[in-house]
């Protein structure tokens, strides 16, 4: 009986830590499309998908993460 709730504790940690990762992810592109770091050069007012895909907006995960917590409205 003691195993459930350490199971159950590392189910919610990896829980929480694959969701912070999603919330990074989307708020790197959401900044990168915000600022058009990724305007593709060929097609005025579209988006380059490569660059969206290694486009690192902010410094560093933590600033995204922290903006995207204490920003919750649009």
């Amino acid at each position: 009986m003691k195993q459930l709730p350490w199971t159950l504790l590392m189910l919610a940690l990896a829980l929480l830590v694959w969701l912070s990762l999603a919330v990074v992810n989307a708020e790197n592109q959401r900044y990168a499309m915000m600022t058009k770091a990724c305007a593709d050069p060929v097609f005025k007012g579209e988006v380059d998908a490569k660059c969206m895909a290694t486009i690192q907006s902010r410094p560093h995960w933590w600033n995204h993460l922290t903006y995207a917590m204490s920003h919750v409205r649009p």
